[in-house]
């Protein structure tokens, strides 16, 4: 367990949204020279697949200093950012893929995402999904981190209604519960064991906040959590459950979350361990399918972090780059 913080986070990355105006805080807009780059760098690209481009592929000035801007703000800055002002329906869904991988490339190494060896994941409701992946259902996926340094959405089809993408700041949910109930930090900095392979249990526990090099992080992902209590037949400890309830109910707060349609051609890019994301349900029809692209991203020289949360990242990446399915998701706890 790290030293827990016992003070306010004074840092932008402790925003909430009614202090930075929601949607429009978080977006950065594209400049007509950072597209006419995208497009030059397409033709020059021409012939090769997204995901076998490398950094060095998909470099130039404009780009160069636009990611540059992107990973400060999400590694110093409020922790999120959307990039809005593509135009989706002047690129193919190939050309569109490659800006968007181009511009992950800047900012850490994908993994893939799933037994599929996936490294650019395709979020959409599909009914071949055995192990019940929540990015593959239509259901409402609240507030909760996954695994990786840096993840990232972007949008190609939005649902015929629904289907509304959320951010809180996970150092704000901790301002929030330090001001309100302060004796809740310990547990949740204590943690509790998670789900591993073979139905065993991490040999540690993981904690949802840790302090490392005076810096918070947060790793909030329950079924690991809940599954780990029922291989154990132990019921989670009872200071850690209003702990739960707590940091559910306050990242549901409008003034603290935000609340946003990402329209096709946005891209979301956040840092897993200073924010929380959440999707509402959505209803497709023919006409009107949801879909987005995902990117996790490993990061060289990323934030200090507690060893724990490395562990359930280099985890998932065994698992699936052997083809295997991490966790089974199915039935998991609400």
């Amino acid at each position: 367990m790290t030293p827990i913080h016992n003070r306010r986070i004074d840092h932008p990355s402790a925003w909430t949204s009614a202090a930075i105006g929601g949607r429009e805080g978080l977006t950065r807009r594209f400049g007509q020279q950072q597209l006419d780059a995208f497009d030059r760098l397409l033709e020059q690209l021409r012939d090769v697949a997204p995901t076998d481009i490398t950094r060095a592929d998909f470099t130039s000035p404009e780009v160069d200093a636009l990611m540059r801007a992107v990973r400060y703000e999400i590694m110093e800055g409020k922790g999120a950012i959307i990039l809005s002002g593509v135009d989706f329906s002047r690129y193919s869904f190939d050309d569109f893929q490659k800006i968007y991988w181009g511009l992950g490339t800047h900012l850490g190494h994908a993994v893939p995402q799933s037994y599929r060896r996936d490294r650019i994941g395709i979020v959409q409701k599909e009914e071949d999904n055995p192990t019940g992946r929540g990015y593959l259902m239509d259901i409402e996926l609240r507030s909760h981190t996954d695994f990786h340094e840096l993840l990232s959405l972007s949008s190609v089809r939005k649902a015929e209604s629904g289907g509304l993408s959320g951010i809180v700041s996970s150092l704000a949910l901790h301002n929030a519960v330090y001001e309100r109930a302060p004796e809740l930090l310990e547990p949740l900095y204590e943690g509790f064991f998670h789900e591993s392979a073979n139905g065993e249990v991490s040999a540690a526990k993981v904690p949802i906040f840790g302090c490392v090099d005076g810096k918070v992080s947060c790793y909030y992902h329950l079924p690991f959590l809940h599954k780990a209590a029922k291989i154990l037949n132990v019921d989670l400890p009872e200071d850690l459950q209003r702990a739960i309830a707590l940091l559910n109910e306050l990242a549901m707060d409008p003034d603290i979350r935000a609340d946003f349609m990402l329209e096709p051609g946005e891209m979301l890019f956040w840092h897993n361990f200073m924010a929380l994301h959440s999707r509402e349900a959505f209803h497709d029809t023919p006409a009107n399918k949801r879909m987005l692209l995902r990117l996790w991203l490993n990061v060289p020289d990323g934030r200090p972090l507690p060893v724990e949360f490395h562990e359930r990242a280099q985890y998932m990446d065994r698992a699936h780059e052997a083809g295997e399915a991490a966790i089974n998701y199915v039935k998991e706890p609400a």
